[in-house]
């Protein structure tokens, strides 16, 4: 269950960096110094996006909302070099767990991330397969 009225705790665009230096440190791939990035204004505009309030209503008003635009920004405008995918759904689940949502992540994550590369899964696909990915009580994070 997402807590309202707690603050949020949101990435940074250099933990995006590390998480994607990181993801192609683990799984291959290249990295182009100094960040990889393609324009580190598109990472700064996501941040931006998912905190967004219009007329005092936010954008993205859930926790799983803003890990869905997280994710599928990242992954469908191809911000860095290499490692979009890996990156864009492992900063959703980091941003998810350091907000206290539980969330279970197994093999079709890759699935949906390439579809969301692809451009054939919208960002409300991926959140659909969030909330499709809730622990039971007996999944460990």
């Amino acid at each position: 269950m997402e807590e309202f009225g707690r603050e949020v705790a949101y990435p940074t665009i250099e933990q995006m960096i590390d998480t994607n230096r990181r993801m192609i440190q683990a799984f291959g791939g290249s990295f182009s110094p100094p960040d990889n990035c393609r324009y580190r204004q598109s990472l700064e505009y996501i941040l931006d996006a998912i905190k967004l309030r219009i007329y005092d209503r936010e954008l993205f008003p859930t926790l799983k909302e803003k890990a869905a635009a997280l994710a599928y920004e990242i992954i469908s405008t191809h911000v860095f070099i290499d490692g979009c995918k890996r990156t864009g759904v492992w900063v959703a689940y980091e941003f998810l767990v350091a907000n206290a949502v539980p969330i279970v992540y197994d093999r079709t994550v890759e699935d949906i991330a390439v579809e969301m590369a692809r451009g054939t899964a919208s960002r409300e696909d991926f959140l659909h397969w969030l909330h499709s990915h809730q622990p039971d009580g007996s999944n460990v994070l």
